[in-house]
């Protein structure tokens, strides 16, 4: 039997345990848990809660801690208002949690006169900031499963829209049941992200969909808000208990940009692991492996093991430098999802990151692309990954920056039909804790973009104002003419200092070789098979084998000529 760690030193009092699971363990991480749990007297316990709250304050040292002050209000509200009827504290149900953590929705509609309905609740937020695994807006969805035991989280993919109707049936015929309700109901009820496409046709839930609720059923272990809990204790001067949030963890920064018209996913891993070593025997190694999929399916896999040698004298000044591995990878329009592993070897230690991408098709709107937080740039003329025009830039993983630097944004705008002569841009940077807004407004000229309607843009907004914290960027680009708007956010933190420990940046270069071409039109290939688009996947392919003569395409192409009917005399089999 497995003792418990506490149990091998200072019993826990009263108080702390309360604490450890109370309203605050919806926020309390796995390494403060074990810290508070190893320690040996009650005053440093007492002294890692005083920090735990410190580290969230947005204006720590000031006396006052508007986070620690609104997170209970909430929880006051949650009893009072979510627990009576679940007979538990209001804290601990499904829509108390949700309200403490996001706050009050930006709109909430109940459906509870319909007799054929479950009571409903749905809620619609926008990304409150903190939380890149959460998408710009979503929903979050509720329902009484037996009118009695109180609202419970409704999941799209797990539930379905029969499981709204009390009577069942079939989910095409609860959809539309919906639907004659409220479009806005029948939509959530098969996603909770607004915007992405629907099945009309077998009516299953998004799978996309679980990423909402992992974020709020699992908040306390989602990397942002482990990098940002990393980030704040590591600029806090005034620590008062023995803890120690070195710990590990990996960042994945992505962007869709277009490259004579064709989409290309830029990646950036950073891996941030300051207690292990990165050299052994003289060199710095790690196997890399990046698997690209779409629709549940593996589209491709890509490997590396980069490294090089250090001496001895230096391996352990290594130890606090992140290590950053990118790439870039062809794609088809279409909806993927990046899953990126690295093993040090020199530990055996294995850091996983994944993200899910879209490379979007223009329609009647402008598509805006990942907006990435940049931490310098350089000249370079090589085929890298994010470079565009000679200019090579450096993602910030996670998202950091002084305000004396200003905020550094790359993004990329693909101007939607018919194609306007300008775009409006509007940056919101907030923070929902302090209640602090601000907002600036640019007119991007689309003369600049290239002849298929993408333009890069890189930007620098001023944060002189601001005060060390979390915050939250909101960019929405209108098209003037028609009114369509594309949103995106990203979080980040304004620190107190430069960073001490620059990276150890490993950076794929693509000599423009036939091998090379060869294989990325080979990739691409198969990217458009995965959207089943067997045409555009030959069209590829049929290149790819003009550049390379490899076998493996040949066998691919003769297997689609069988399967698609067409034929093509000019490669000579």
């Amino acid at each position: 039997m497995a003792v418990p760690c506490w149990a091998r030193g200072v019993p826990l009092a009263k108080r702390h345990g309360e604490w450890l699971n109370g309203p605050a363990s919806i926020l309390i991480t796995k390494v403060e848990r074990e810290t508070l749990l190893n320690l040996g007297t009650e005053q440093e316990r007492d002294g890692l809660i005083e920090h735990f709250w410190e580290i969230r304050n947005p204006s720590p040292g000031s006396g006052q801690n508007e986070f620690k002050e609104e997170f209970y209000r909430r929880v006051a509200w949650a009893d009072a208002h979510y627990g009576r009827y679940a007979g538990s504290d209001g804290w601990r149900t499904d829509m108390g949690r949700t309200y403490i953590l996001f706050g009050r929705p930006q709109t909430s509609t109940s459906y509870l006169a319909n007799q054929e309905l479950h009571p409903i609740e749905l809620w619609f937020y926008a990304n409150p900031g903190g939380v890149t695994e959460l998408p710009p807006f979503f929903y979050v969805l509720f329902f009484e499963r037996d009118d009695i035991s109180g609202y419970r989280f409704y999941h799209p993919y797990v539930d379905g829209p029969d499981k709204l109707l009390r009577a069942g049936g079939t989910k095409s015929q609860a959809y539309q049941y919906l639907r004659n309700i409220s479009p806005e109901l029948a939509r959530a009820s098969l996603t909770l992200i607004p915007g992405e496409p629907i099945d009309t046709d077998t009516f299953s839930g998004s799978m996309s969909s679980a990423s909402v609720m992992n974020a709020i059923q699992g908040f306390r272990d989602l990397p942002s808000y482990l990098a940002l809990v990393h980030s704040r204790s590591q600029r806090l001067e005034r620590v008062r208990s023995r803890i120690d949030y070195d710990v590990a963890r990996a960042a994945l920064v992505t962007m869709v940009a277009r490259e004579h018209g064709d989409p290309w996913l830029h990646w950036h891993l950073e891996i941030i692991d300051p207690l292990q070593p990165k050299a052994k025997s003289g060199r710095v190694e790690y196997e890399v492996s990046a698997r690209l999929f779409s629709r549940g399916r593996l589209v491709f896999e890509r490997s590396d093991t980069p490294g090089f040698a250090v001496p001895e004298s230096a391996a352990d000044s290594l130890k606090r430098r992140p290590f950053v591995y990118e790439d870039r990878i062809p794609l088809a329009p279409g909806d993927y999802r990046l899953e990126v592993s690295a093993v040090s070897r020199a530990t055996g230690r294995s850091y996983e990151a994944s993200r899910n991408i879209t490379a979007a098709v223009p329609g009647d709107r402008p598509v805006l692309s990942d907006v990435v937080v940049v931490a310098g740039r350089e000249r370079d003329d090589r085929t890298r990954p994010f470079s565009y025009s000679g200019v090579k830039f450096l993602p910030s993983a996670p998202a950091h920056t002084v305000s004396a630097k200003g905020l550094n944004l790359l993004y990329e705008v693909l101007a939607g039909e018919p194609r306007p002569a300008t775009l409006d841009v509007e940056y919101v940077i907030g923070n929902l804790v302090t209640k602090f807004r601000k907002t600036f407004e640019e007119r991007l000229d689309l003369r600049r973009a290239d002849s298929f309607g993408a333009l890069l843009t890189a930007k620098t907004l001023s944060l002189e104002e601001l005060s060390p914290g979390a915050y939250q960027l909101a960019v929405r680009v209108k098209d003037p003419q028609t009114g369509k708007i594309s949103a995106r956010s990203v979080s980040f933190t304004v620190t107190a200092g430069e960073e001490d420990a620059p990276p150890i940046v490993i950076s794929r270069h693509e000599a423009e070789s036939a091998q090379q071409l060869a294989a990325s039109r080979y990739e691409r290939a198969l990217c458009w098979l995965a959207q089943d688009r067997p045409s555009e996947a030959v069209a590829n392919l049929e290149a790819s084998w003009q550049l390379s003569h490899n076998p493996v395409t040949k066998g691919l192409l003769e297997h689609l000529y069988e399967r698609t009917g067409q034929k093509s005399k000019a490669l000579g089999f």
